[in-house]
């Protein structure tokens, strides 16, 4: 029953256990299913939160992706050693590389060439200082050849204290590096272009510190320091630096306070320094925004502008003054001729009153017919702004005329538009009455001129005639074997022709030197020898008097000279007679002595010295004008005063100067020097003059005409010719000379020039040109005149040679022999130069260089011998200047071609032309230097195509 009861307590004990057991397992499976429940919800709302999260993260990934790509910076990620391994996608549109051509490359591959060391320093600082942050500029390559600046700011990223990677945003500066270059561009130019300004510049910042200064400005207010040293320093200090150079501090200072504080811009303030020289100061303040930034001096020195303007102001006043008292008459007038204003002088002048003149066709009213042409062509020349000077005749108003000189000038309005002239007239009717009057005296004096030339001419003619005859009767009359008184007599009458000849001649050469009819001859002549003769002759003169003459020659004067012989010993020959008229005894001395010798030109200096009566200090004057006699007292000083006047000319026309000293009692030296140049070939010596009588020709002539009117020429040139054994025909007149001509063959013709019926230039003519046996023969000119002139219309005649009266024997002796059958020449009776050309110069100056010899014949023919032709239109221009230059440029060109005499000619024109000695002779030098030129053409061009042969 106990166990029972114990079992059934046991059970109940068990149940109760079992029911409480259950309840608490009931309710934790309460608990866990609430539990579950709870878990089941929240590892639903975990993994919906977590879904969340990566939805945000990934719009996040994509917003900073598009955020990434949107920019237009270019972010990129770089390792350690410079190899990309991340670049942004912006990267292809701005440098047109793709991100996979940029990955595993080196940074410096894609940077220019120069700058690919400098990038590769940079990356290496980069790791060597670790900075958080850098910047740096540098140019890209792209693909398609351009070059970016790039502008990158890199981070370095750091794991356990080492750099992992480097990341960068970098972004296009191109467009400021661009301006940045032209801004400095611009500086560059700015600073040369202030630098090199003809104006001192000064900018100055707000508070007056130098930002800038040019060398100028330093130099206008005498800084010593640099432009450059100046920059950064206050004006205190600059004025320091000037120590104040104007002479006014003060009121500078006040001036420029008072700028700086109005900060209003200031042109053309005139400041006075105390050296005394102007500037002109220009102030420009700098502002933006109504703020001043700085401040611009510019200072300009007008010293020379205001003395200029000052000596325009001052004149204009002068002028003004002048034109106020001047008879000038002031007209203005619009472009229609129509009179807008007439200014009270002009009104005076044509007698009009100005409210007459004004509205009035000034063409119409005040201008003869005749002289409208004349204003309708200066009034085109206004239309087109020229001014002009014109001479007219204007009416005034009582219907008389009057000659105005009219300078008119265009009138312009401020667009430039001509509105009308300005015409300023000068009364000229007293003037061109005085013209008139002149005109006419003029040629009364023309006609008087030329009555004296002729009467000149008669009476060379009159006079030389007869005196021929005497000369030539005298010096056969010794051939008669005179008594002693008989030859007495002869000796007086020879002595008194000769004199008489002298006075003609010196009378007729100073004629033919005033004319300008004495032309220079120049020619190869021993000069030592030429001395020599004239002592010669001289001593021959001199016998049984005691005076010695003597010639000393510098030993450098050997050989031929180029120049005019006859001249010279013209000249010799008048210094010595004059020494020998005022010489009793003692001596004569004859020197030459070279002074300067350039390459062949030679300056030798002659001098004539006497132990003579001298000449007084006051009268040296006087000794070289015409008709001058020093000492006229005595019979033996008796004569013309030419003598040293003609020998004065003569020597100025051969480019010389001459000069005299003496002193009375002791005597006179007259020294004169020429120029001369030494010939390259020798002349045959000068033939001594032929005093005694002339022995019987050893060759035989032929037989002579003598055309000749005056019987006792007939006797004494027949007297001649029988002496010499020459057979002659004589011929009174022309006519009847030609009549012989026709009938008889002549070896040689002596022709008078002035004969009646028909003289020697027409009975010339008439045998030069028909057809007769005497066509061809040489013709000699015998004439009482001298003038040049006349022998130059002789040759033109046709004559050959020219003798002029009164001729001793030996003269015509001379050409007697040159004209012998033997050396008669050619059908062309002229031979106006040399027949030949130099050619021991040309194969100096060429050898065998034929080329360059054919080279410059033809720059001659083709070019020089125009501009020789020239010098006929310079000398009708009377522009003497421009013909010494032209004379000067030609002169060695005439060597070049072997025209040697041309060259020396065309010095002298050189000369006479710069000294202006002898304008008129220098036409006849042109004229002459012309006509041989044109005359040697021939020959040029002969040789010019021999020298062209191969």
């Amino acid at each position: 029953m106990d166990d029972i009861e114990l079992l059934k307590r046991r059970l109940a004990r068990e149940q109760a256990a079992r029911r409480q057991a259950e309840a608490i397992l009931e309710q934790k499976a309460l608990e866990l299913y609430d539990v579950n429940t709870r878990l089941q919800h929240l590892n639903e709302n975990l993994e919906l939160e977590i879904q969340n999260k990566l939805t945000e993260l990934q719009e996040s990934e994509q917003r900073h992706r598009q955020l990434i790509e949107s920019i237009e910076d270019i972010i990129y990620k770089i390792s350690p050693d410079g190899y990309f391994t991340y670049i942004s996608p912006v990267a292809e549109k701005l440098l047109g590389y793709k991100e996979h051509e940029f990955v595993g490359k080196h940074a410096s591959y894609f940077v220019e060439q120069g700058y690919k060391g400098a990038l590769i320093t940079y990356y290496q600082r980069v790791l060597e200082e670790r900075k958080s942050s850098t910047y740096y500029e540098l140019p890209i390559l792209t693909k398609d050849g351009r070059t970016v600046w790039i502008g990158q700011t890199v981070r370095i990223i750091e794991q356990n204290n080492e750099v992992v990677e480097m990341v960068a945003v970098a972004r296009d500066v191109t467009a400021r590096k661009t301006a940045e270059l032209a801004l400095q561009t611009t500086q560059i130019q700015l600073t040369a272009l202030i630098s090199s300004l003809q104006s001192g510049v000064l900018l100055e910042t707000q508070d007056r510190r130098i930002i800038l200064a040019n060398g100028l400005f330093c130099d206008l207010f005498g800084i010593s320091v640099s432009a450059q040293q100046l920059t950064g320093l206050c004006h205190t200090e600059l004025d320091a630096l000037t120590g104040n150079p104007v002479d006014d501090p003060q009121g500078f200072k006040a001036r420029t306070d008072a700028l700086l504080a109005c900060r209003q811009a200031s042109v053309g303030t005139e400041i006075r320094l105390n050296n005394g020289r102007i500037l002109e100061q220009d102030y420009i303040p700098i502002l933006m925004d109504g703020m001043c930034l700085g401040h611009l001096w510019q200072y300009t020195d007008v010293t020379k502008k205001n003395t200029t303007r000052e000596r325009i102001r001052r004149s204009e006043e002068k002028y003004r003054g002048i034109m106020n008292n001047m008879e000038l008459g002031l007209l203005e007038v619009d472009n229609d001729q129509t009179i807008l204003r007439a200014y009270d002088r002009f009104c005076k002048m044509i007698g009009y009153r100005e409210d007459e003149l004004v509205g009035q066709n000034a063409a119409n009213m005040l201008v003869p017919p005749e002289f409208i042409p004349v204003l309708s062509e200066q009034q085109q020349q206004r239309r087109l702004g020229t001014a002009g000077s014109y001479e007219l005749q204007l009416m005034r108003k009582d219907g008389s005329r009057i000659w105005v000189l009219v300078s008119g000038v265009p009138i312009q309005d401020e667009h430039g538009a001509q509105v009308g002239s300005m015409g300023i007239h000068y009364d000229l009717t007293a003037r061109k009455q005085l013209e008139q009057e002149l005109a006419t005296a003029k040629h009364l004096a023309d006609e008087a001129r030329q009555a004296e030339k002729q009467f000149l001419a008669n009476m060379s003619h009159e006079i030389r005639t007869p005196l021929n005859a005497i000369i030539g009767m005298s010096h056969l009359l010794f051939d008669t074997r005179p008594t002693a008184q008989q030859q007495e007599y002869i000796e007086i009458l020879q002595t008194s022709a000769d004199f008489l000849h002298s006075l003609i001649s010196d009378l007729l050469d100073m004629t033919k030197i005033e004319a300008g009819r004495i032309e220079v001859q120049s020619r190869p002549f021993d000069l030592a020898g030429l001395m020599r003769g004239t002592q010669k002759v001289f001593e021959m003169k001199l016998q049984g008097r005691p005076i010695n003459i003597d010639v000393m020659l510098d030993a450098r004067i050997n050989g031929d000279f180029i120049g005019d012989d006859v001249m010279l010993n013209q000249i010799l020959t008048n210094l010595v007679g004059n020494a020998d008229k005022f010489t009793e005894e003692g001596s004569i001395q004859i020197s030459a002595r070279i002074r300067k010798e350039e390459q062949n030109q030679c300056w030798i200096e002659f001098s004539v010295a006497d132990t003579g009566v001298g000449i007084p200090t006051e009268k040296l004057g006087l000794v070289f004008q015409k008709f001058k006699q020093v000492n006229p007292q005595g019979h033996k000083h008796k004569g013309t005063g030419l003598g040293l006047a003609i020998t004065k000319e003569l020597v100025e026309i051969q480019g010389g100067t001459i000069q005299v000293k003496s002193r009375v009692g002791e005597g006179s030296v007259f020294t004169f020097i020429l120029p001369f140049t030494r010939s390259a070939t020798q002349s045959a010596p000068a033939p001594v003059p032929v005093l005694s009588p002339v022995p019987m020709m050893e060759w035989r002539l032929g037989h002579v005409l003598v055309v000749e009117d005056n019987t006792m020429n007939q006797k004494y040139i027949g007297s001649l010719l029988n002496k010499w054994g020459i057979s002659y025909t004589l011929a009174p007149d022309g006519m009847q000379a030609i009549e012989v001509c026709r009938q008889h063959k002549f070896d040689l013709i002596l022709m008078d020039i002035q004969m009646p019926v028909l003289d020697g230039y027409e009975a010339t003519v008439a045998i030069r040109s028909t057809r007769n046996p005497n066509q061809h023969v040489p013709i000699i000119a015998l004439t009482a005149s001298a003038m040049l002139d006349h022998k130059n219309i002789a040759l033109a005649a046709g004559m050959d040679d020219f003798l002029t009266k009164p001729f001793d024997p030996p003269k015509l002796l001379a050409l007697l022999r040159q004209y012998t059958p033997a050396e008669l020449p050619d059908a062309n009776p002229s031979v106006p130069i040399d027949s030949g050309l130099d050619w021991r110069h040309l194969h100096d100056m060429y050898g065998p260089d034929l080329s360059t010899a054919s080279e410059m014949f033809e720059l001659f023919l083709n070019e020089i011998v125009p501009e020789i032709n020239r010098l006929n239109d310079l000398c009708t221009e009377r522009n003497w200047a421009e013909v010494a230059r032209l004379a000067h440029k030609l002169k060695p060109t005439f060597s070049m071609v072997g025209l040697t005499e041309l060259e020396t000619k065309m010095a002298q024109i050189e000369r006479s032309a710069s000294q202006n000695s002898n304008n008129e002779l220098v036409a006849v030098y042109c004229n002459d230097i012309i006509k041989h030129t044109n005359e040697a053409i021939p020959l040029l061009k002969n040789e010019l195509q021999k020298l062209a042969q191969p």
